[in-house]
């Protein structure tokens, strides 16, 4: 029997996502995203803090690369899920003038039956120095 939540490929999902936003075509990455999605980023920048459905979330994605030159990119480096959640250790660099930062972060989702995300929470190892770059 199926267990109420199971989304065997949770993991996976994110692994893509992230692959998506690598390649940098928003329309792949918008197919991983609920049209409803809840994404928490912490209020690090004029782009970032609590957004409501997939528009917000791909608008934030746009600002950030740009408020960067493009530098922006992001990686999982460890992974773990339990039935449709996901963690994910997140390594990051980004390029702003002369400044290069170097952060991680914890994230934590949560992906529907059918493969979106509907839940982001992201979770800074150092908000200061994030704080201090993204402002």
């Amino acid at each position: 029997a199926k267990l109420r939540g199971w989304v065997p490929m949770a993991g996976s999902v994110i692994r893509a996502f992230y692959e998506a936003r690598a390649g940098g075509k928003l329309e792949t990455v918008g197919s991983f995203i609920a049209e409803n999605v809840l994404w928490i980023e912490p209020t690090v920048g004029d782009h970032m803090g609590e957004l409501k459905g997939r528009e917000a979330v791909l608008d934030m994605m746009t600002r950030a690369k740009a408020t960067t030159g493009g530098t922006f990119s992001l990686g999982v480096a460890e992974l773990v899920q339990v039935a449709g959640h996901c963690s994910a250790v997140i390594e990051w660099t980004a390029k702003k003038g002369e400044a290069t930062l170097k952060g991680r972060e914890l994230a934590t989702f949560s992906v529907s039956d059918d493969g979106k995300i509907t839940f982001a929470q992201f979770l800074p190892e150092n908000i200061a120095q994030d704080q201090a770059f993204w402002s």
